[in-house]
């Protein structure tokens, strides 16, 4: 998977069993002291965010797509925007493997 999803899309991880809600797109990780970023931070679905917790991962993570989140003139912006600036995050970008 490649496309960028909107806040608000529902996901299924590989080997997982519960379905994920994108809460953020390209949030920052602190791993041990060592800022970098991932794809997404999402919520268990339909439970939403519990004791500040959420969890981390990228595209290439994703099992399924169960639902899309709201696009609207506003998203198509941003994912423009998006795309323009992602190759000047300071920060590495980290896999699952990494944490």
């Amino acid at each position: 998977m490649s496309k960028l999803l909107p806040i608000g899309s529902v996901v299924q991880l590989k080997n997982g069993q519960v379905k994920i809600m994108i809460i953020n797109r390209y949030p920052l990780y602190d791993n041990k002291g060592e800022i970098g970023y991932l794809d997404y931070s999402g919520c268990v679905y339909p439970f939403g965010m519990t004791d500040n917790q959420a969890c981390f991962f990228n595209n290439e993570d994703i099992e399924k797509v169960w639902f899309e989140g709201y696009i609207d003139e506003s998203e198509e912006e941003m994912q423009v925007t998006i795309e323009d600036e992602l190759s000047q995050i300071p920060y590495p970008k980290y896999s699952l493997a990494d944490l």
